[in-house]
């Protein structure tokens, strides 16, 4: 999915969705006797479903003296074009584009087939945690490298669009919007280093002899292929890393350093490895960086309160779209359309596409009370996810299962790519979204490898 624009045009979004409809629908179906019992009944599961059918309900048209109770900022708005276009609309939908906010929640749909099959999977195949992990590392490198040739030659555009379209010098990869690019890779370059660690974790300690050893052949017992295995991925690591960096998103930078100080909290290694695991990564990524030069990637973050006050501008410009739709709110990626009336005092020729806030976005678009559901759901998840994965901190990474050691990578990026999410819109990109309930998948599959130890003991 990357290698299209991240899937951002709904003709290719549509497309992957009937891919991922039929396969991952039509496997469920065939293989429904085969699955646990409590499969479908999950409290998660329902409350995916019905977030989707929110967003479903909000595109289906009701009467306007229904709106006038349930939205009246919607409602009155219906009225004025009656009374101004001649027309006589007596249906809507409380969604203003309900024609992207039911192709929204038909792809999530899609997502929610696509995690079950997953989960499924990754429990039956044990040998699909590896083919995940090599496919993410290995586009994650992909998407680095046409980033930062995109960095050092500025004309270069992304794929067949030319370089003066916008963001030029800055690494996008096959990704437009830069900071969704950064998002992506912040979701990759985690996984290398848990399998980093899956390498390392095979070394055993050297038996112990009572005659002397030459130097020479201390090193090279020292030196073994897994941790030549284990540097090499640490390797890709750092060059995704810097391509994060080269990208000039201060968001994804602030994000890439949030994965970092949790992975650190949350891996069970010792002080001296973490010190030694955190001080390689920067060797390795300011030693590339120093042959292209930071110098760009400085001014950037300098000017950082700038772009900060326009983003609070923002902000508080669209809050009255929100106080006219508390309840409902305005449908699911209906901003666009809203946001020339309701923003002011922004020069004509620029269109806010998106709130560069996807909290406030989304409570916007679908309401307090759905919001309040949905962050809370969300942030519980997180918590419990959390509690299972730091109860193996006191121990050896080399007596965790490699189900663990990913889950807790994972779910560092999870949270960085939420956090990332406070300043821009990296979940409004199809591709982002399938990366991150890969993850999703991963850490439940480690969770339940955890609780089924926890049972048994």
């Amino acid at each position: 999915m990357p290698l299209l624009f991240g899937a951002v045009h709904p003709v290719v979004v549509g497309m992957y969705t009937a891919c991922i409809l039929v396969a991952c629908g039509g496997w469920l179906l065939l293989n429904s006797r085969q699955l646990p019992a409590h499969f479908l009944r999950s409290r998660w599961i329902l409350f995916i479903l019905f977030f989707i059918g929110w967003i479903i309900f909000t595109t289906i048209p009701l009467p306007i003296s229904l709106l006038e109770i349930v939205s009246p900022a919607r409602a009155s708005s219906l009225q004025a074009i009656n009374q101004f276009a001649g027309t006589d609309i007596k249906w809507a939908s409380l969604n203003y584009y309900s024609s992207a906010g039911l192709m929204t929640a038909v792809f999530l749909f899609a997502l929610l087939l696509y995690t079950l099959t997953l989960n499924v999977l990754l429990r039956e195949d044990r040998s699909l945690l590896n083919k995940l992990l090599y496919t993410c590392i290995g586009l994650g490198v992909l998407e680095a490298t046409y980033g930062m040739l995109q960095f050092i030659n500025p004309h270069l555009g992304v794929l067949w669009l030319s370089g003066e379209v916008g963001f030029k010098g800055s690494a996008r990869g096959t990704i437009i919007y830069k900071n969704q690019y950064a998002s992506l890779l912040n979701m990759c370059w985690p996984l290398a280093i848990g399998a980093a660690l899956l390498q390392f974790k095979k070394i055993k300690p050297a038996p112990t002899r009572k005659r002397k050893r030459s130097r020479r052949q201390a090193l090279a017992e020292k030196i073994t292929p897994d941790i030549l295995t284990g540097f090499f991925f640490l390797f890709l690591a750092s060059f995704i890393m810097m391509a994060v960096i080269f990208s000039q998103s201060r968001g994804g930078a602030l994000a890439m350093a949030l994965i970092m100080v949790m992975m650190l909290v949350f891996l069970p290694l010792a002080r001296k490895n973490k010190i030694q695991l955190t001080a390689c990564l920067l060797l390795l990524t300011a030693a590339y960086g120093s042959v292209v030069g930071f110098s760009s990637v400085i001014d950037r973050f300098l000017a950082i309160g700038d772009s900060g006050l326009a983003r609070i501008n923002l902000y508080r410009t669209s809050l009255p779209m929100l106080y006219d739709h508390l309840i409902t709110g305005i449908g699911l990626n209906s901003y666009e359309l809203l946001s020339p009336v309701y923003l002011k005092n922004f020069p004509e020729h620029i269109h806010f596409y998106r709130a560069h806030n996807e909290y406030l976005e989304l409570t916007i678009e679908v309401g307090i009370p759905i919001a309040l559901l949905f962050f809370g759901t969300l942030f519980t998840a997180l918590f419990l996810q959390a509690k299972h994965l730091y109860h193996y901190k006191g121990k050896k990474i080399s007596d965790l299962p490699s189900t663990k050691i990913i889950a807790i990578v994972s779910f560092c990026a999870i949270v960085g790519f939420l956090f990332h999410g406070i300043a821009d819109f990296g979940w409004h990109l199809p591709t982002n979204l399938l990366y991150v309930v890969t993850l999703i998948g991963l850490v439940n599959n480690g969770s339940r490898k955890y609780q089924a130890d926890n049972h048994k003991t």
